[in-house]
């Protein structure tokens, strides 16, 4: 009987043994090694456009960092109270596009390169890819005028949409939206001009963020060529369009929550400073020289 029950033990074993080593084996075709490429997706509209236009959109809202303030003439600049800094730029506008004579626009156009040159690198090329894109198209959009004898319509329109952008640029992004909006308040702006402006602004950062977010999530999502990228893109936008409908109505609730009646109420600023004499002289010397050279 001993022997019996061990033979039984022996056999079972076996079986146990070759059924483990069978199972352990792989069948040939599941060995074999499967390499995959995903092929070349051409993804240039969404990821260099829309992303370029998501990453300029939520930059808007982030002007005054101390980065951005760090060089002599935006540490003096942030001296003078907002309301100035945007008579200034106004009248700087309105003396560039006005005048004939083109001596004053080299003028002005020097003043800026200079002013440009001492700034930090992230400003200098914000102000640069923005003055130079929008300067280039208004030269390409003047360029029919050479047709009537016009030859020198591009190269003005060119000097004078990169002052105008450049100024606009460089006063966005070395003051912040809160301190801009109370600008605006203190050139005794109407509230409805001041609150379009204000949520403008926000929206703006906010939209922007939720654009790259959703470009990532689409990035992340899509492997390989994709021939519905514009179909994509479009729905980006239409979910980018119901983001802001519906956050819109969300802000004016919390608002009005909060006791929002329509009007701002801003912190008086002393108005005869140094500072702002000094600008005050400045703009004065501008415009005196724009009447001066016609």
């Amino acid at each position: 009987m001993a022997s019996t029950s061990s033979t039984t033990t022996t056999m079972t074993a076996a079986v146990a043994s070759g059924s483990a080593s069978a199972g352990s084996a792989l069948p040939d075709w599941l060995a074999e090694s499967e390499p995959y490429e995903p092929l070349d997706d051409r993804s240039t509209f969404i990821e260099k456009n829309l992303g370029t236009i998501g990453a300029a959109l939520a930059e808007v809202a982030d002007g005054g960092q101390p980065e951005l303030v760090s060089s002599p003439v935006d540490r003096l600049l942030c001296r003078v109270s907002p309301a100035m800094r945007l008579l200034g730029l106004i009248s700087a506008i309105i003396c560039v596009n006005a005048t004939r004579n083109m001596t004053f626009g080299y003028i002005m156009l020097a003043v800026v390169l200079v002013a440009l040159a001492i700034r930090p690198a992230r400003l200098m090329k914000t102000v640069l890819f923005g003055g130079l894109g929008i300067a280039g198209l208004s030269a390409v959009i003047a360029l029919p005028s050479i047709l009537i004898g016009q030859y020198e319509a591009p190269a003005r329109l060119f000097i004078r949409a990169f002052i105008t952008v450049s100024l606009t640029i460089g006063l966005a992004r070395t003051v912040p939206w809160n301190r801009l909006i109370a600008g605006l308040r203190g050139l005794h702006v109407p509230n409805a001009v001041v609150y379009v402006c204000d949520v403008t602004i926000q929206f703006i950062d906010i939209l922007g963020r939720s654009m790259l977010l959703l470009l990532d999530a689409l990035r992340l999502r899509s492997v390989g060529r994709d021939s519905r990228k514009l179909t994509s893109a479009g729905h980006i936008i239409g979910t980018v369009f119901l983001l802001a409908n519906r956050r819109a109505k969300e802000m004016g609730e919390a608002m009005l929550c909060r006791g929002f009646e329509g009007e701002y109420r801003i912190a008086k600023e002393r108005m005869l400073t140094a500072a702002n004499a000094v600008y005050t002289c400045v703009i004065a010397l501008m415009i005196a020289a724009a009447v001066y050279f016609g």
